[in-house]
């Protein structure tokens, strides 16, 4: 399904490409460029890693599948992956994970979210926010506007604003509040 303001002409057929195409590396390019990003981008919504990893790979499944069709392959991966970590939280499902305890796709090093591993003070102050404002600040984090959020997750623009003004305020006091216990 196409965002409201997309246009619904297959990209293939937007950018004169003849029917029968071979896409994969265009696909390729786009899996090995946003496969990480997505995978953090989930985990700073509260997923864990191996979770993450799954609900992307998943993802990617799709989208290939359906790459000739899909106008805007960015905005529907964060969107599709955003939508099935929602579904994914609500129900109750085992991590996969190799002898080691850690998912093979996601050994330090490998991954790409070190970055967000080395942040646990603001990880867990964002985890500890409300779902929706955990799911706001992820997609601000990722550089998505207000207006941006709010077409994707189905909001107002001031919605969106609202809630992210709300979740920056926690972690604003969360902050304010280690900082007194370390002075103690």
């Amino acid at each position: 399904m196409n965002g409201p303001r997309q246009s619904r002409i297959p990209r293939a057929a937007a950018r004169g490409d003849e029917p029968g195409k071979d896409w994969d590396d265009e696909f390729e390019t786009f899996y090995r460029t946003w496969t990480k990003p997505l995978v953090a981008f989930l985990v700073v919504q509260g997923a864990d890693a191996a979770l993450a990893a799954d609900l992307v790979q998943q993802a990617m499944i799709t989208l290939y599948r359906r790459w000739p069709e899909v106008v805007s392959p960015r905005p529907w991966m964060f969107r599709t992956v955003s939508r099935d970590l929602v579904r994914a939280m609500s129900s109750v499902r085992e991590s996969p994970t190799d002898e080691q305890g850690i998912s093979p796709l996601l050994r330090p090093g490998q991954s790409g979210i070190e970055h967000w591993e080395r942040r646990d003070d603001l990880m867990m102050q964002i985890r500890r926010l409300a779902p929706r404002q955990r799911q706001v600040m992820a997609w601000t984090m990722f550089e998505y506007t207000p207006t941006e959020i709010a077409s994707e997750l189905n909001l107002t623009p001031q919605a969106v604003r609202s809630i992210l003004y709300q979740a920056r305020n926690a972690l604003i006091k969360a902050e304010a509040g280690q900082g007194e216990a370390a002075d103690e």
